[in-house]
């Protein structure tokens, strides 16, 4: 407190000040909150359906019809550039700088080629052999003309759209035999070949040949010869295009599967799969291999290679489920270590179950036979060997009657289970990087196990061993 000036100050602590307490009789009790009032669900948002102008409709008939002028047209890739081989052809004749580039692909009515076909043109009839239906080419007229001057000599200035005359007729068709000429080679054997007719006399004799077809594919080329610009066009008939698609392993669908794995090889680097380096085959039923047990043994008729022995030989390398074909390799032992050299590639279909494996005899399926007794080896590969052969520590349950009688059903179905000599990752980017001459670490040393794998899946691992003549793989583990 003070009392300087003649005022009097106190300091209160605020803390220690308390309300004043009720009167008696009252309860110091707050009014209970207004109500809440009912919650409303937010207002919907409208929501306005967006629509495409001038979008154009495409069928799942176009597009199966745009699938297969892609192989009928392969030196036209998916960017829309043409190759180098036609390019190049033209460059030659004309001693110019070519450029074609595919602008679109449509689908037309015949009753709406008038609105695609320009007057005057050039326009050729296209014989796509065997097919006994016919095309149209095209060709700007100016771009005729160009061509046309600077073959005979000129500078190839622009003139007036007229008609070819005769003679001009005859040079342009010299120009187009040529193109046709540098296409064919990419083209597959089963497919047609597009063959230059005639020359349609006009526009409605063209039309005419194909008043019975209900579609045409229509492909615009944009083409640059030195400094003049036009187009190129193509009507090709749905009668010749669904029938335009070559076999599953044709050549045609093979280059162009490398020719995309090597444009794209980056986006492969971080993709593994497991080169597996296989030296035989065996048949089993599912049942067999659900029994499968340490110690049983599985007769193999051969082996490509002799590990057994410290012996190389060859193998097939395999990739995922191998339905496309294997890499043929060389076994080797370097360092105390297994090695595969890439001897070559086959393409092709897999080998069917039984067929005979490098180095045996083709074998039969289980269950055919003349009734007679499995010897002890049969026996000891189908786990149905003596006390011996059994896992220690774990006794094999006979089959009750009371189990269910769908798993007799598991003999029925037969696999393939594959011998493995060693096994490796790979990035799909080092297969399409592979040639003839590679060399592969199997990651495998001399003496150690072999892998059983079905489908490329370990199942078990086992050691050679030969009884009475035959060889066999003695179960050391099971996977799983």
């Amino acid at each position: 407190m003070s009392d300087e000036g003649g005022d009097r100050t106190m300091m209160i602590d605020i803390s220690k000040i308390r309300p004043p307490k009720p009167a008696s009789g009252t309860q110091n009790k707050r009014p209970p909150p207004p109500p809440a009032p009912p919650s409303r669900p937010p207002p919907a948002r409208e929501w306005k359906p967006f629509t495409f102008a001038n979008l154009e409709r495409v069928s799942k008939t176009h597009g199966r019809l745009a699938r297969n002028l892609e192989w009928m047209l392969p030196n036209v890739r998916s960017t829309g550039e043409v190759s180098e081989s036609v390019k190049k052809r033209l460059s030659d004749m004309l001693d110019e700088q070519i450029s074609l580039q595919a602008e679109y692909v449509h689908f037309i009515h015949p009753s709406k080629l008038r609105r695609y076909v320009g007057d005057p043109t050039f326009l050729g009839v296209l014989a796509p052999i065997p097919n006994k239906a016919r095309g149209l080419l095209e060709v700007d007229i100016g771009l005729a003309h160009w061509a046309i001057d600077t073959l005979l000599g000129g500078t190839g200035e622009a003139v007036g759209l007229r008609p070819l005359t005769d003679i001009e007729e005859g040079v342009m068709t010299f120009v187009v035999l040529e193109t046709l000429k540098a296409l064919a080679p990419a083209l597959d054997s089963s497919l047609p070949k597009l063959r230059l007719e005639t020359i349609a006399p006009s526009f409605d004799a063209a039309a005419a040949m194909m008043h019975e077809e209900e579609t045409l594919g229509v492909v615009q080329l944009k083409a640059i010869f030195g400094g003049h610009t036009g187009y190129v066009r193509l009507f090709i008939p749905e009668s010749v295009l669904a029938v335009a698609e070559p076999a599953a392993d044709a050549l045609v669908r093979r280059q162009r599967r490398a020719a995309d794995a090597v444009e794209h090889a980056s986006r492969l680097t971080n993709v593994k799969v497991w080169l597996r380096a296989e030296i035989g085959q065996v048949e089993i039923s599912s049942g067999d291999l659900a029994q499968l047990r340490e110690r049983d043994v599985v007769l193999v008729d051969g082996l490509s290679a002799r590990p057994d022995q410290g012996q190389g030989g060859t193998a097939k390398l395999k990739l995922g489920l191998a339905r496309t074909g294997y890499i043929d390799s060389e076994i080797a032992i370097e360092n105390d270590r297994y090695t595969a050299k890439v001897n070559g590639f086959v393409i092709g279909a897999p080998m069917p179950p039984g067929a005979p494996i490098e180095g045996g005899e083709e074998q039969a399926p289980e269950g055919e036979g003349d009734g007679a007794e499995q010897s002890e080896e049969e026996r000891m590969a189908l786990g149905d060997g003596p006390d011996e052969s059994t896992n220690p520590g774990a006794e094999r349950a006979d089959m009750e009657e009371g189990q269910a009688e769908g798993a007799d059903l598991l003999n029925d179905v037969p696999l393939q289970i594959a011998v493995e000599i060693g096994r490796l990752p790979i990035t799909a980017e080092e297969v399409v990087s592979l040639k003839v001459g590679h060399v592969f670490d199997l990651n495998r040393q001399v003496g150690e196990p072999l892998d059983l794998s079905v489908n490329g899946k370990i199942v078990a691992r086992g050691e050679l061993v030969e009884i009475e003549g035959n060889l066999g793989i003695r179960i050391v583990s099971l996977a799983g």
